[in-house]
């Protein structure tokens, strides 16, 4: 028989079991009510959030009054918002003596500051114009609108010049930050071309005027100085286009750099025109600017401007605009003032002479004016062979694939039009006279590239006597050269089809002739004025 004591045992199991279910229910409950309790309260800070009315960006100004009133300290700020200036409030958890000027403080619905922000770092950009006292400075902004702003603090002891860039807060009264003038710095060159007078064919002449005018003065102070000689200020490439103006100013900036350690900075007339009023002429001082730093530590200095007619042009020919009434005087006035041009020559290059303001090209600014034409038949033979290795053709063959490409281009007979122009007769035009030095090297990359499919076409290479490396099986030669010629007098025939009246004077020195009609070779299609 089980003992007497069993049953009450068996009651107290249960009792047992039960108080732990209900304590577990009871855990369980409890979760559920911190869970619930969690999500009321992010309701309610979310409902809070939402109910909350927004607040306002502020620019921080000064303190206006701190006083304490039964105890309680009172402290107002000056305040920029929505470009007015308020005194309003600070609640207790500002503290106003950390605020700096020109920095970002939050006001809420009751126009109190309640919460500090950074300085700002967007705004507009404008341009310092003079450092006037008491923290003060005279701007412009991209529009030609003056204005006096103040120092933000964090500019207070910050070193600005006129001339340098800064960042306007937007509530138009602080110079939040001096911008860096990448400009001037992207002018000069870090790494100079590879390109030298020696790699240069069929402008010798050209090459000896530049560096008389370039190297001499530097290289022989003393017999210059004997004389009573000054440096040239400019000089003037001028000529058709793809006829090495701009390979010769690369070649300047090399050898300044071999010889002299100077600098070379390159403008781009187009780069420097803008919409906005001032803006070119802003550019053009910061160039000269950084010309006469480099220049006073004794280093020759050259300034490169390319496409100079679209910077410097005629005044009062402007089309849509007359910015060049303000450009030109600009740059004379750099290049003719009272602030020393010593060791800076002015390089400038043009497809259009004639489109130049008179007034740059008079003696004592762009002194040396040098025309690079078209090539003739020596020079073309020299930059034919600038591209053209010993090791490309068959043994001394080169000069015949030289020949070959000179009689080629020059053949009286390949013509490419006929132009009327007023009361003359018709002036008839042919490759040669069309021929440039980009259009050259395009004839020999033509044959080079025929050489190629031809010897990807033929059998395996083969080796070159003395040599470690494999040559191509078609070597260049003089068809190939013949062929490459024709195929560019096509392309010429082609493309002057469809050049206007008026692009012809970019072709040909026509001497300010107007064309009056046009008749291609082909003689299937005519235009008139």
């Amino acid at each position: 028989m089980p003992p007497e004591n069993a049953q009450p045992s068996q009651n107290a199991q249960d009792l047992t079991a039960q108080i732990d279910q209900l304590r577990h229910r009871n855990h369980s409950l409890a979760a559920a009510l911190r869970k619930a309790t969690d999500q009321l309260q992010e309701a309610r800070s979310a409902m809070h959030a939402l109910s909350n009315p927004p607040l306002t960006t502020a620019t921080f100004v000064r303190i206006y009054s701190d006083s304490t009133v039964q105890g309680l300290r009172i402290t107002t700020l000056e305040v920029i918002a929505n470009h007015r200036h308020l005194v309003v409030a600070a609640s207790p958890e500002v503290q106003p003596m950390q605020l700096r000027a020109g920095q970002h403080v939050l006001l809420d619905e009751n126009m109190r500051v309640v919460r500090t922000e950074d300085f700002p770092s967007l705004g507009r950009v404008s341009i310092v114009i003079q450092v006037l006292e008491g923290s003060r400075l005279l701007v412009r902004d991209a529009a030609g609108n003056r204005s006096v702003i103040r120092r933000a603090h964090n500019t207070l002891h910050t070193h600005i010049d006129p001339d340098d860039t800064v960042l306007v807060d937007d509530s138009g009264e602080y110079a939040i930050q001096v911008m860096e003038s990448s400009k001037a710095q992207e002018l000069l060159l870090e790494e100079y071309p590879d390109t030298s007078f020696a790699d240069i064919g069929g402008l010798d002449e050209q090459i000896r005027q530049i560096r008389d005018a370039v190297q001499l003065p530097f290289t022989h102070r003393e017999l210059y100085s004997f004389y009573g000689l000054e440096a040239a200020k400019g000089i003037l490439l001028y000529g058709p286009p793809g006829n090495g103006k701009t390979l010769l100013a690369k070649a300047v900036a090399h050898e300044l750099a071999a010889d002299q350690q100077g600098a070379f900075l390159s403008v781009k007339g187009p780069e420097v025109l803008s919409k906005f009023v001032g803006e070119a002429e802003h550019m053009i001082r910061m160039v000269f600017e950084r010309a006469r730093e480099i220049a006073a530590e004794g280093k020759p200095v050259v300034i490169f401007i390319d496409e100079m007619d679209s910077l410097l042009r005629t005044r009062g020919t402007g089309v849509s605009s007359d910015v060049e009434t303000t450009v030109v005087p600009q740059f004379l006035s750099e290049l003719d003032g009272l602030e020393d041009l010593k060791n800076v020559i002015i390089i400038g290059a043009s497809n259009r002479l004639d489109m130049l303001d008179p007034a740059v090209l008079r003696p004592g600014r762009l002194d040396i004016k040098i025309p690079i034409g078209a090539p003739d038949e020596r020079a073309a033979r020299a930059i034919l062979a600038q591209y053209i290795d010993a090791r490309m053709v068959e043994q001394d063959d080169v000069d015949s694939i030289l020949d070959t490409g000179v009689h080629s281009i020059y053949d009286e007979t390949k013509t490419i039009a006929e132009l009327t122009c007023e009361t003359e007769a018709p002036l008839t035009v042919r490759m040669s006279e069309l021929i440039s030095g980009a259009h050259l090297k395009n004839i020999v990359d033509r044959a080079k590239m025929t050489a190629v499919k031809q010897s990807l076409e033929a059998d395996e290479p083969v080796h070159a006597a003395g040599e470690t490396g494999a040559s191509p099986r078609v070597l260049l030669t003089p068809g190939h050269i013949r062929q490459a010629v024709e195929d560019e007098y096509d392309e010429m025939l082609s493309t002057c089809a469809h050049t206007t009246l008026g692009g012809w004077n970019l072709l040909l020195e026509l001497n300010g002739r107007r064309v009056r009609s046009v008749r291609m070779h082909d003689e299937r299609e005519e235009m008139r004025a």
